[in-house]
Parts: structure tokens; sequence; C-alpha cells
């Protein structure tokens, strides 16, 4: 499954809109259903994770973890629920 940015994707499709550090996003999913790992290259802040877990429960998967190859850490640490993130690189 692929997380996208909004018109990427063939329709039908699930959105959710989210904010971003200069103003505002929208991802799109297929629905399916699954287990999944969101995988992401860098997270500053966690929106876009944020974003994409609520849009793959939305879409009819359960999120299983996530992962990114570099964690800014910006905002913190980022968790939901009882996970957090997983990295290969982490700023502290």
């Amino acid at each position: 499954m692929a997380v996208r940015k909004a018109g990427k994707l063939p329709p039908p499709v699930e959105a959710v809109d989210y904010a971003l550090e200069y103003g505002s996003g929208m991802l799109e999913l297929q629905r399916g259903s699954g287990r999944v790992l969101l995988i992401d290259d860098v997270v500053a802040t966690g929106g876009t994770m944020d974003a994409a877990a609520r849009l793959a429960r939305a879409a009819g998967y359960e999120v299983g973890g996530f992962a990114a190859l570099i964690d800014l850490r910006l905002a913190g640490e980022f968790k939901r629920g009882e996970m957090t993130l997983r990295a290969v690189i982490r700023y502290d």
C-alpha cells in the first residue's frame, strides 16, 4: 500500500487533511485490509506520520508500527498509543 499526496492514486481512495509546519496537505490511500508498518524517510514533527496512521485506520488497515530512516525530533518523541517511532538515525 502507498500513502500519497492528493491526486497521485487512482480512485476510489480515502483521504485525510493534515497540518504542515507551513500550511496544510492531504494524503490519500486506497481501501484495503491487513496490518501495516508505516515507514517514512524523515520525520520532523510527526504530523505526516500521524495523518498516515489516521488514514490507514480509516481505509481499513491496522497500524502495527512506525519506522523512519531519520527522526529529527522537532516536536519531541513521536508516540501514538503505546507505539513509538523506530528510527535508524535519531537527533536529540
